[in-house]
């Protein structure tokens, strides 16, 4: 089967699983939106600015080592003792967190919740490695499967707490019954084990994987402070109701990168892996695969720029109004961020850890910064910062980086994807800084015409291979 093919073939049964579990989520949060407050969304926010760091960790590259390996059985088994061991040191680093988190933003109602979620760390440590290997076996379908099915237990769940007014605890529980589900469901399928090895055994496992390890840790630990230095400043400067507003509408950035790119990734990693080994032209199919995610996520973009309040009002109601401020820019980053996600699997697939960690550096350098100086405006400042500072420092410099420098594509190939890209991304911020409603609507218009006209060909591969019923 070609490269194209599998992969499509594999994303719409992935992804057919995977939008309908969002969409059962994005219900979910049209009721429970009316019953909590902003201000529990924000406790939940000033929470996770800490524990979702903490998380970055528990991967920490094992996923890419066990995928990129052409390692067996034992190998794979020894990967599940490094995850148990890292999950249980994050667990206690959480623990110990959990009070000097509560004294830092002066809330003490932070203190339990936090060691709550602690447990998350101990029991996604038993799921890390079997997941890993179900997406190197391809088996995306299965994985689907598992996620909609906690998808519908943690909407349930939400819903029922928040109407029997547990507050922010309704956010809480549910995330520690979907890490057990998973983990049960995942061990059933792989029957990797849970064998404990030698400590002489898990050495050499880890003496394979730490270049890698180390890598992965260093980009995801400067790229996690980069997208959630905004949240910290804002919980700490403007309080938690605010946070709740400026989280809504980051969520809904984050939610196109998870439901586009985030697919994509899972699935890209693994098929152009399997693409390498048998000598395909991987430059060729990941240009492809990039003007795919540019056809998919555009409608966003116009929707975020064009009809903010909108959005608003038919999601969440008057109550979150606030969010429709910040969209705009927001969707704008949509444009660019989910093509961009993309560049840290293809670094690792040609074993460019060292580069992967130094492109986070940098872009982690310029936002943080942006940031910083938004943060000491308002909240719509660190929208506009964050925005323009990616455009024109940080996806300037990893394109750059990453295509031109490390992996040495064609740079008139590289230059001609890109640059359109980052020079209307920033027209239309200035249209949208300076509020030139014309200006928006004309640049708008161009950028589809032009996007309809170098997409053509892929989309003409699209409907040829949905005719051919994949």
């Amino acid at each position: 089967m070609s490269f194209k093919k599998n992969l499509f073939k594999n994303i719409l049964v992935s992804g057919g699983y995977t939008y309908l579990s969002q969409l059962i989520n994005f219900a979910s949060s049209i009721i429970v939106s009316r019953i909590l407050t902003p201000a529990n969304y924000g406790l939940m926010g000033l929470i996770t600015v800490f524990t979702g760091f903490i998380l970055i960790f528990s991967d920490g590259g094992l996923s890419y080592a066990l995928i990129r390996s052409d390692y067996g059985r034992t190998y794979q088994r020894i990967l599940t003792n490094l995850s148990w061991i890292l999950g249980s040191v994050l667990f206690l680093i959480t623990v110990i967190m959990a009070y000097p988190i509560s004294l830092f933003y002066k809330n003490s109602q932070l203190f339990w919740p936090t060691i709550v979620l602690s447990t998350t760390f101990l029991i996604r440590g038993l799921s890390l490695a079997q997941g890993a290997l179900l997406a190197k076996q391809l088996k995306f379908g299965f994985i689907g499967k598992v996620t909609l099915i906690c998808m519908v237990i943690s909407v349930i769940i939400t819903i029922i707490l928040a109407y029997l007014g547990a507050a922010y605890w309704s956010l809480v529980i549910p995330q520690i019954f979907t890490a057990i589900i998973t983990a049960i469901y995942y061990e059933r399928e792989v029957k990797l084990g849970f064998k404990i090895f030698p400590l002489s055994y898990i050495k050499v496992g880890f003496k394979h994987t730490k270049r890698l390890i180390g890598s992965v840790i260093g980009f995801n630990t400067i790229n996690y402070w980069s997208r959630n230095t905004d949240n910290m400043l804002v919980g700490k400067m403007y309080g938690a109701a605010d946070l709740g507003i400026y989280n809504r509408a980051y969520s809904l950035l984050i939610l196109p990168l998870s439901l586009i790119t985030g697919l994509f990734n899972t699935i890209l990693f693994p098929s152009m892996k399997k693409l390498q080994t048998e000598g395909g032209d991987i430059e060729s199919e990941y240009y492809f695969v990039l003007r795919v995610i540019t056809f998919l996520s555009y409608p966003l973009v116009i929707i975020f720029i064009l009809f903010p309040h909108q959005l608003v009002l038919l999601l969440w109601g008057k109550n979150w109004l606030q969010v429709a401020v910040l969209l705009p820019y927001f969707g704008l980053l949509i444009f660019t961020q989910t093509l961009s996600s993309t560049c840290g699997s293809l670094l690792i697939l040609y074993k460019k850890e060292r580069e992967f960690m130094i492109s986070g550096w940098v872009g982690a350098f310029f936002l943080i910064s942006a940031i910083v100086i938004g943060a000491f405006i308002s909240l719509k400042a660190i929208a506009q910062f964050y925005s323009i500072s990616f455009f024109l420092f940080v996806l300037s410099f990893t394109v750059y980086y990453t295509f031109v420098y490390s992996l040495k594509f064609n740079k008139a190939r590289v230059w001609g994807f890109w640059m359109p890209k980052i020079l209307f991304s920033t027209l239309i911020w200035l249209s949208l800084y300076f509020d030139v409603l014309l200006m928006k609507q004309v640049l708008l218009g161009l950028l589809t015409a032009y996007l309809f006209f170098d997409c053509r060909k892929e989309i003409g591969k699209i409907i040829l291979l949905i005719k051919k019923r994949i």
